[in-house]
């Protein structure tokens, strides 16, 4: 207990874990999302009146991300998904953790934790979709035109290793106490994190005798309204931490992003077995959908037709007992 509260003397700093870094890094990583979700939630009340904003959802984040760091970083010198932790940032001096944010340091945190991501998002769906429109067969014929959409899959790609392997490196490092730099990014700033002192808040009592006293101003009101705000924006931190992890959700592909590819014709042999078994002709007995086909069996007939040959009966693609869905 005496370490841990070793940062509130002012004159010492304890090192955050390694699992309290990563946590509000992935907390961070899950806003984006959470904000289109929202915003297409909204749009989808009137979505052709409103429709043409989700196409400008990237540059909304942005903007509201841009106030939402300020704010935390102005009075709690932390992110939004630090703060969340009970973390904040202390500059670096000679490798020694000294002391608060100058204003040059701020002003660049705030850049890099809203810049940085943006710029790396919007890479990352430009090479998605320069991949996609290659494998349609879409790409330009201009030889200028094919290096620079190369240029940017190729770059992409080793832009991304190189930097998880830095934060990888970074992470052993830290780990090893060989650096008082959690992340690359911070080094760069000469900026580490340490646990943040404990914030002083209005009680019920101290409200209520302001008020019983006429002493409660405009200053007090707006802090209040911040704290709610804030403490809105971090219940739905949490809410979203659970959802990610309950779900396992993957946020880095938006498949309702993808076009929709044209519905298959139909083959004249699965005209033939609609509303039967191809196995026994008669009427469905528990319905069961082989995954790698597509056709539809009696369980028992199926079952024991993928036990005894391992493939599909009508198409004989490869199959097994993990592609049956009753």
């Amino acid at each position: 207990m005496a370490e841990k509260g070793a940062h509130l003397t002012g004159t010492a700093y304890i090192k955050p874990s390694i699992f309290e870094i990563i946590a509000q890094e992935s907390l961070a990583s899950t806003l984006e999302p959470a904000f289109k979700k929202i915003l297409s939630f909204l749009v989808s009340f009137n979505p052709e009146r409103y429709g043409h904003i989700l196409q400008w959802a990237d540059e909304g984040y942005l903007i509201f991300n841009a106030f939402l760091q300020r704010y935390y970083l102005k009075k709690y010198s932390a992110s939004f998904s630090e703060t969340f932790y009970g973390l904040k940032r202390v500059a670096v001096v000679d490798s020694q953790l000294k002391g608060n944010l100058s204003h040059k340091q701020q002003i660049v945190s705030l850049i890099l934790i809203v810049i940085f991501p943006y710029l790396k998002n919007k890479l990352a769906q430009l090479s998605s979709r320069y991949k996609l429109e290659e494998v349609d067969g879409l790409t330009s014929r201009e030889r200028g035109q094919k290096f620079f959409r190369k240029c940017i899959v190729k770059g992409h790609s080793i832009l991304s290793i190189t930097y998880e392997s830095l934060v990888l490196y970074n992470y052993i490092l830290y780990i090893s106490e060989k650096t008082v730099y959690p992340l690359p990014l911070l080094r760069l700033l000469s900026v580490s994190l340490t646990y943040a002192d404990a914030q002083t808040a209005l009680t019920i009592t101290e409200l209520l005798r302001k008020i019983k006293y006429n002493s409660f101003t405009f200053g007090d009101g707006w802090n209040i309204f911040q704290r709610i705000v804030t403490g809105f924006l971090e219940l739905g931190a949490f809410f979203l931490q659970f959802v990610s992890w309950w779900t396992q959700e993957n946020y880095d592909m938006d498949i309702m992003s993808l076009p929709a590819p044209p519905p298959p014709k139909v083959p004249n042999v699965a005209q033939r077995y609609k509303g039967i078994c191809p196995l026994c002709l008669k009427s469905h007995h528990i319905k069961t959908v082989l995954m790698v086909s597509g056709y539809v069996f009696c369980y028992q007939c199926i079952l024991s037709e993928i036990r005894k040959n391992k493939r599909c009966p009508v198409t004989h693609y490869p199959a097994k007992e993990d592609d049956l869905i009753p």
